[in-house]
């Protein structure tokens, strides 16, 4: 963790910007021609799903030409099971030792080549086995803006005083993206944790050495700190929310999945100024992640 740090500060994730919006840019051009006889689209399907993928894929230098296979082997992985989500991992891991020798053999401006790159003072340096296990991380870690952004696109337009908003001042939009992910971020819960002492909480006492899981979104409601929590606000600051975890657990993705939530959002909305959900959006009965299993939505005139 120490040695991959540096690749993904925040002012890492901005530099990354420019390339993330030329992938939304060119999703957002292919929306039009997935559209069904009725006038409607899986948002979920075709966009929100597919943008992380190509995100990694640029990240990891991931030759254009393999690039569908990756698309699909993510879709694969999102589906979170079955036998085509086993399948899609040695396809994910042979393509990661390949993109790890690439960068080895001839470096590039990627960030699988900048790892590589990295050594310590003390000579600690990246694996092999680590630099492919990275690229497995980034494809996990990837759904949670597969998640976010169609978990946003919902709930923005389940408020629309708020959806309104955002669009009139897209200046809103990095505060917009904590609120979200406070509001409807994706992470129910955190990995398990382990009491160090006898603790109360709510009148019950919870020994020390109890396995303890905590709930994301009761936190993100804690009116101790956050006014109104039941309120959902895109002018709020929610820059406190717990979605990307906190201290040493905290996702070290987190700023690459703000400016893809940022960008995507912020390019959706401006290219689709009437796009308008199609049906109720059909959520998945996952105890864990908060995700639908589509987005049914119709486009309007693009702006």
């Amino acid at each position: 963790r120490r040695l991959v740090a540096p690749a993904f500060t925040p002012r890492q994730a901005e530099r990354f910007r420019p390339r993330v919006e030329r992938i939304v840019d060119a999703l957002l051009d292919e929306l039009p021609g997935h559209l069904s006889e009725d006038g409607t689209l899986d948002l979920l399907a075709h966009f929100a799903r597919p943008l992380p993928m190509e995100v990694i894929c640029e990240l990891t230098g991931i030759p254009t030409a393999d690039r569908p296979r990756w698309r699909a082997w993510g879709a694969d992985v999102a589906a979170g099971h079955g036998a085509a989500f086993a399948e899609a991992i040695p396809g994910i891991l042979e393509g990661a030792k390949a993109a790890v020798a690439r960068a080895r053999a001839e470096p590039g401006d990627d960030l699988i080549s900048e790892l590589a790159r990295v050594q310590e003072e003390d000579g600690d340096r990246l694996s092999e086995t680590e630099l492919v296990t990275m690229v497995w991380q980034l494809v996990l870690a990837g759904q949670t803006p597969t998640n976010l952004i169609a978990n946003s696109v919902a709930a923005l337009h389940e408020h629309p005083d708020q959806l309104a908003a955002l669009r009139a001042d897209p200046a809103l939009m990095p505060g917009a993206v904590e609120e979200l992910m406070r509001w409807c971020g994706p992470q129910l819960l955190t990995i398990p944790r382990f009491t160090t002492e006898d603790v109360e909480i709510g009148g019950v006492t919870v020994p020390k050495g109890e396995p303890v899981t905590v709930a994301i979104p009761a936190a993100n409601r804690d009116p101790r700190v956050f006014a109104d929590p039941g309120r959902f606000d895109v002018r709020r600051d929610a820059a406190g929310q717990l979605g990307f975890a906190h201290g040493p657990h905290f996702c070290a993705g987190a700023s690459l999945a703000r400016v893809q939530t940022a960008v995507a959002l912020g390019s959706l909305l401006r290219r689709f100024p009437g796009l308008a959900l199609a049906g109720p959006p059909q959520r998945v009965p996952d105890p864990g992640t908060a995700r639908l299993l589509s987005l049914p939505v119709t486009l309007g005139t693009a702006g």
